[in-house]
C-alpha cells in the first residue's frame, strides 16, 4: 500500500505499509507514534469542545497502565486544520478499513458447492456422493442404500463422507452418511428399507470410542471400530466395519459441527461494553479509595466513554 501523509503546524502522519506513524515537525522528525496497524483499535475525526477538530487515534492494546487501572484508553490526539478535513477524512478511513482487513482471518477450505445432480436411467447421481463412496472399503450389500443416498442428498448439502455401520438404535446394519447438514443412516439388508437423519446443528460432537470398551461391553456393537455421536442429551452409537471408514467420518462429522456452529457467527466488538463497563467499575472504585485523583479519573474515564461502540 502506498504512503499517504497529512501534514499540520503540530503533526505529521503518515500511514502505508502497515504502519502508522505520527512525527513531530521540524529537521529531527522525532516519533511519537509509530505502530503496525494491527495494533489499533480505530481512528476517527472529532469535534473537541473549543471547536477544534482533531483526529483520535486509538490503541488496541493501551499502555502504560498506570496505578493499576487498566483503563487508560485516552486516544492520542492530531490537530488539525478546517481545511485539512477532506484529506484527513480519506486518510482516517483507508486507515480503518485496513483495521477491519488486519482483524479478519482467511480460512482455506474445501469447495462445498453441491453439484448439480446427472440424470440416468437408475435415477440422479451426484459426484460428490460418488467421491464418497469411492474413499469408502466397497462392500456390495451397500449398493441399494448408496443408490437412495444419491437421491436422498439435498440441493443445498454437500456429502462429505460415508461408512458401513451397524447401529446400537436402531438395530441393524446400514450406511452411514455424513453431508454438511445431516447425519443419515440407510439401512442395508432389510426387507423393509428404512432411513434415519438427524441435523447437524442438533449435535455436538463425535468421538471413536476407546479401546477398551471393547473388553468391558463385548455387546456393544459400537465397541470394535466405534462412533459416539454426542447430542448432548444422549449418544447414538455405531459400529465401523474398516477402521479408515470410520475415522474419516468421525472427521468429517466434527468438521460439519463446527462448520455449522461457526457459520455467520461474529465476534464481539473489542473493547466490548461489558468490558469498558468493568473497567468504569473498577476506575471508580479506585477513585472512592484516593488510588486515582480526579485528573486521572476525568482522563481515564472519558476514555473509556469515547472507546463505546459507534
Amino acid at each position: 500500500m502506498d504512503i499517504v501523509e497529512l501534514r499540520t503546524p503540530t503533526a505529521i502522519l503518515r500511514h502505508g505499509g502497515g504502519r502508522l506513524q505520527v512525527l513531530r515537525p521540524g529537521s529531527d522528525g522525532e516519533r511519537v507514534l509509530d505502530v503496525p496497524v494491527s495494533d489499533l483499535l480505530k481512528v476517527r475525526l472529532n469535534r473537541r469542545a473549543d471547536d477544534a477538530v482533531v483526529i483520535e487515534i486509538y490503541l488496541r492494546y493501551p499502555s502504560p497502565v498506570l496505578t493499576g487501572v487498566p483503563a487508560d484508553r485516552t486516544p492520542l490526539p492530531v490537530l488539525i486544520s478546517e481545511h485539512d478535513m477532506p484529506t484527513a477524512t480519506v486518510i482516517v478511513e483507508r486507515i480503518n478499513t485496513q483495521i477491519l482487513a488486519t482483524q479478519r482471518i482467511d480460512m482455506t477450505v474445501p469447495d462445498l458447492t453441491p453439484p448439480a445432480p446427472a440424470w440416468g436411467k437408475s435415477g440422479p447421481t451426484r459426484a460428490d456422493v460418488d467421491r464418497a463412496v469411492r474413499r469408502m472399503a466397497p462392500r456390495r450389500e451397500t449398493k441399494p442404500a448408496i443408490g437412495a443416498l444419491h437421491r436422498m442428498v439435498g440441493a443445498d448439502e454437500f456429502t462429505l463422507e460415508t461408512a458401513l455401520a451397524t447401529a446400537q438404535a436402531p438395530n441393524g446394519r446400514g450406511l452411514l452418511a455424513v453431508t454438511t447438514r445431516r447425519l443419515l443412516f440407510l439401512s442395508v439388508g432389510a426387507t423393509d428399507h428404512a432411513a434415519y437423519e438427524v441435523p447437524v446443528a442438533a449435535l455436538l460432537s463425535a468421538r471413536p470410542s476407546d479401546p477398551q470398551e471393547a473388553t468391558d461391553t463385548p455387546d456393544d456393537p459400537s465397541a470394535e471400530y466405534g462412533i459416539h455421536v454426542f447430542d448432548g442429551n444422549q449418544t447414538m452409537r455405531f459400529a465401523g466395519a474398516d477402521r479408515a471408514d470410520t475415522d474419516r467420518v468421525i472427521g468429517a462429522l466434527n468438521f460439519a459441527i463446527q462448520r455449522e456452529a461457526a457459520d455467520g457467527a461474529i465476534a464481539p466488538p473489542d473493547p466490548g461494553v461489558a468490558q469498558l463497563y468493568s473497567e468504569w467499575d473498577l476506575l471508580v472504585e479506585r477513585h472512592s479509595l484516593g488510588m486515582v485523583d480526579d485528573s486521572q479519573f476525568q482522563r481515564y474515564g472519558r476514555g473509556i466513554l469515547r472507546s463505546l461502540p459507534d
